[in-house]
């Protein structure tokens, strides 16, 4: 079984949280003519989200088209186009050149412009050649050097386990640093040896790995671009009847991750240009490729039909079988047809058969961060699982089309299944949170800047470090960093104590009221404050979640702009990062920001001050 250091978030709602200040932005409900506020009925509609990457016979991206270009069938039946936005990579998003803040203090606003969508890249060692991953390390450097500014880019390794290396950041020097071997901090390895111990060819661990990014990415808004950067590309998203049941089940699993967190998946195939013969016999395994038929449980040798995974990719290894005259089954040529599947599959570009990666790379980005969105409310209201086919064409013709091709129709209301497969984490799944709730996945180490709700937050420590009471220990086995420790079928044991320290951290929070046309019986938005301390893994050791009262009247919210509030957790010192987040429960419009321990020095009369209202130049557009 392949570990990974990312480990699930488990937060514990806890009591109320008092001496909230009020706000001036105030924003109004329904109210009748007295000024008594009317009810709201609010339904939810199931829209179908589709980014549409345009081409050009150049591979250009298209700009300048409109809604009225696009035309969306769902089971060849046509679909009302409900809504329609245009992205441009070169298109910048606010930012703020924030004054000198105070030490250990933190708004959660960027101070360079971002751009583009999200891109993670997946550095896939497993089923890398050792010849080739030093040339890889080296592309992916000159590409980082040189990435367009503002663009957000995580990174994750396949090796001994399925790590985050690096959250998302525009920072090069911080990305840089995570593919350097030569930087002290943790990075990628340098040279991995062990691909057969841990899973190379394994078409389960693929779609495992896939399923597991594509929920840290669930619940972060937009588009996000998957990089695979790799060797060999043992996947197939579309297995037939002659496979196992499970398997159909994992695959399902990770289709429904992707297309719910607009994941398009960008093969990158690290070999370039091969001098093996690309239609040598399958028992050639210089190419790389599939080495095992894992689906059905075969010995490590391809499958009879190991290129049926959908009927295009039949068809065309079927073409290129015969145009080579029957010479047999290629490795190569399969994994070339199977990147093309799984790029078509999720809306992404596959890139093989080029020895110019960084350039690959740049391309990638420019591809993934030039589109369309368009969204529709199926005509077909049976929502029982069954697989969907999406079209999407343009009145002009000539144009390449990129698009996720299909989704499973769920019902929404039920309950989540539970994941199968080879899992990424030893901690319980975390507690099923209601539709349109983001904290989950903005509260993951590593995610991204969020800032649709702007505040400061001050953070520092109102204890010296000290070994932990057995309260505290009681609360923090309930956590994902601890729960490797404990096995099922066994009594509980009491953890062995460790040594920590509480931290406070003091809210200045921007968000909006609400109130009646008379100005009187001012309500505070329903907040949600999170906190939550990691390791140097990911691993979260401990995780706090707060709770406004949405009902409480505020009587001055003219003469405030802000809401203030303190929330306290306790950190181990083994922690290396804490993660802070608020929402409003109400609109899920929600602000995130992670920090770095240890923490600055500071003066003590800093750490005991109250929080102060931020100024102006903190509060930009939020978007």
């Amino acid at each position: 079984m392949v570990t990974t250091s990312l480990r699930s978030l488990a937060l514990a709602a806890v009591a109320f949280v008092a001496c909230l200040t009020n706000l001036s932005a105030q924003q109004k409900a329904p109210s009748d003519a007295q000024g008594n506020e009317l009810p709201v009925f609010k339904s939810v509609v199931r829209r179908v989200v589709v980014d549409v990457v345009v081409t050009g016979p150049d591979g250009k991206p298209v700009h300048g088209l409109t809604q009225k270009d696009f035309a969306v069938e769902e089971d060849r039946r046509p679909q009302l186009i409900l809504s329609f936005d245009t992205h441009d990579l070169e298109a910048a998003s606010d930012f703020a050149k924030l004054p000198p803040l105070p030490a250990n203090t933190f708004v959660n606003v960027p101070t360079t412009p971002e751009r583009g969508p999200l891109y993670v890249l997946l550095l896939d060692l497993v089923n890398t050649e050792m010849g080739d991953e030093a040339y890889a390390r080296q592309q992916l450097l000159k590409f980082i050097s040189d990435k367009p500014q503002g663009t957000r880019f995580a990174i994750f390794a396949l090796s001994d386990g399925l790590n985050l290396i690096q959250g998302f950041t525009d920072d090069q020097k911080q990305l840089y640093a995570a593919l350097d071997p030569s930087h002290p901090r943790p990075h990628v390895p340098r040279i991995f040896l062990y691909q057969s111990n841990n899973g190379r060819g394994n078409v389960g661990l693929m779609v495992s790995v896939f399923t597991f990014i594509s929920r840290f990415l669930e619940g972060l808004p937009g588009r996000k671009n998957l990089i695979w950067f790799s060797g060999g590309f043992p996947m197939q998203l579309f297995p037939n009847d002659r496979d196992a049941v499970d398997y159909r089940d994992e695959v399902k699993q990770a289709l429904d991750a992707m297309a719910e967190g607009q994941v398009a998946v960008y093969p990158v195939d690290i070999r370039g240009v091969t001098i093996d013969n690309p239609r040598a016999p399958s028992g050639a395994t210089g190419g790389g490729g599939i080495t095992s038929d894992y689906r059905n449980g075969g010995p490590a040798e391809p499958a009879a039909d190991a290129a049926q995974g959908s009927q295009s990719t039949g068809a065309s290894f079927s073409n290129s079988a015969q145009a080579g005259g029957g010479a047999g089954y290629s490795l190569l040529a399969n994994s070339y047809m199977i990147q093309d599947e799984i790029a078509r599959t999720t809306g992404g570009r596959a890139f093989h058969s080029n020895n110019g990666l960084k350039d690959l790379l740049e391309t990638a980005v420019e591809d993934g961060g030039n589109y369309y969105t368009l969204s529709y409310s199926p005509t077909n209201r049976r929502f029982d699982g069954s697989l969907r086919k999406i079209d999407v064409e343009l009145a002009e013709k000539g144009y390449q089309l990129s698009y996720r091709r299909s989704y499973y129709a769920d019902n929404p209301d039920a309950p989540p299944l539970p994941l199968k497969g080879q899992g990424f984490s030893s901690s319980p799944e975390p507690p099923p949170r209601k539709l349109g709730d983001s904290l989950y996945a903005n509260m993951q180490h590593g995610a991204p800047l969020a800032h649709q709700i702007v505040f400061r937050a001050h953070v520092h420590a109102v204890s010296a470090p000290a070994m932990a009471t057995p309260e505290q220990m009681a609360n923090l086995a309930e956590q994902p960093g601890y729960f490797s420790v404990r096995r099922k079928n066994r009594p509980a044991k009491p953890l062995k104590p460790v040594q920590l320290a509480t931290y406070a951290v003091d809210y200045a929070i921007m968000a909006q009221a609400r109130q009646g046309t008379s100005g009187r019986n001012v309500r505070p938005p329903a907040l949600e404050m999170a906190v939550a301390a990691f390791d140097a893994d990911g691993r979260m050791l401990n995780g706090v979640v707060e709770n406004t009262s949405p009902a409480t009247p505020r009587p001055s919210a003219e003469t405030t702009g802000l809401y203030r509030a303190r929330q306290e957790i306790d950190v181990p010192v083994s922690a290396t990062s804490i993660r802070i987040a608020v929402r409003d429960m109400t609109t899920d419009r929600i602000g995130a920001l992670e920090v770095t321990l240890p923490l600055a020095p500071e003066a003590p009369e800093q750490a005991t001050a109250p929080a102060q209202p931020a100024a102006d130049p903190t509060a930009p557009k939020s978007n």
